[in-house]
């Protein structure tokens, strides 16, 4: 795909759990464009959060290569990774992962500030307006609710202006009316912004509207996905 923000070139990744050899993914290689929706979808298990941790370089492949924005990163330092991870990349994750002693907009500039951008608050402010929480900047994540949590969460990872999102399972941990709201938010950025969304999720309303749907089992992707 000339257009690709994202190749993955036979990935495999492998753990040792008592001393026993467990693959996880196994060969798989894929191209992903700039400005798709795609959706890894699987049951529990499948390798679907340990595919999305390798591509967005959360994690390291034990073998194969990955290309991100015309760039091998498959060997680079942590240090290295750091600024890339930082600068091209946002992550959603289903449990939030927010900083519990920063308030709302403080965890949403913390991605900026580590850039030194003098402009992280305002563009906090931007975000938090687009997402509805303008009125919940200054709130802690104990005070804030599931759904609310998850907002701010996806304004942390666009802060930066990203290349590519990568979300894993944004609404596992959310009602049927949080998770709709949130699938909402996603798509409408994905389509303002024009940004490239790589969504782990078991939601089929989620998989419906995607672009393509990457389908994995026992760790390959299965023909015709």
């Amino acid at each position: 795909m000339s257009n690709s923000i994202l190749i993955a070139e036979n990935l495999s990744k492998h753990y040792f759990l008592g001393g026993q050899k467990v693959t996880v993914l196994k060969d798989i290689s894929l191209a992903i464009g700039k400005g798709e929706f795609v959706v890894i979808a699987g049951s529990s298990g499948s390798g679907k959060t340990t595919l999305l941790s390798v591509l967005s370089g959360l994690d390291r492949p034990s073998s194969g290569k990955i290309i991100l924005a015309g760039s091998d990163i498959t060997n680079l330092t942590e240090d290295q990774l750091a600024p890339v991870r930082n600068d091209l990349t946002g992550f959603v994750f289903q449990a939030f992962h927010l900083i519990p002693s920063l308030n709302g907009i403080e965890n949403i500039m913390f991605p900026a500030e580590l850039k030194k951008d003098s402009d992280a608050r305002n563009k906090a402010q931007t975000l938090l307006d687009q997402v509805g929480l303008v009125h919940r900047g200054n709130n802690f994540p104990e005070q804030l609710s599931g759904g609310e949590q998850q907002r701010v969460a996806i304004c942390r990872a666009l802060i930066n202006n990203p290349e590519i999102v990568f979300a894993d399972e944004p609404t596992g941990n959310l009602d049927s009316e949080n998770s709709e709201g949130i699938i909402k938010i996603l798509l409408d950025l994905h389509k303002d912004r024009q940004m490239t969304l790589v969504i782990a999720t078991h939601s089929r309303s989620l998989a419906s509207r995607a672009d393509r749907i990457i389908l994995l089992y026992d760790g390959r992707i299965q023909e015709g996905s």
